[in-house]
């Protein structure tokens, strides 16, 4: 006895999936504005874990500013990153 097989439904393409989230907008400039924010957050990463991080253990004479510059950089580019995720209706 031979099961059916049953038939999978066709697969959306990236376009028609990011057209239903769009809410109108140009499909594309949603991907670039998401692929343009998960980039900012990788930043804000980076630069606290290569600056921050790595200062508390090399000898450096100025660590105030250091930190004052490094942090301000994170919390920059994590509150960009942040901004370009918000997905609100009608926006």
């Amino acid at each position: 006895m031979t099961t059916r097989r049953e038939r999978s439904k066709p697969q959306k393409t990236l376009e028609e999936k990011l057209s239903d989230k769009s809410g109108g907008q140009d499909p594309k400039v949603n991907l670039r504005k998401e692929k343009l924010a998960n980039y900012l957050i990788d930043v804000s990463k980076y630069v606290l874990t290569g600056v921050v991080i790595t200062s508390l253990f090399n000898d450096v004479t100025d660590k105030t500013v250091i930190y004052l510059i490094g942090l301000s950089i994170v919390c920059l580019t994590l509150w960009s990153g942040i901004i370009l995720t918000n997905k609100r209706k009608g926006s």
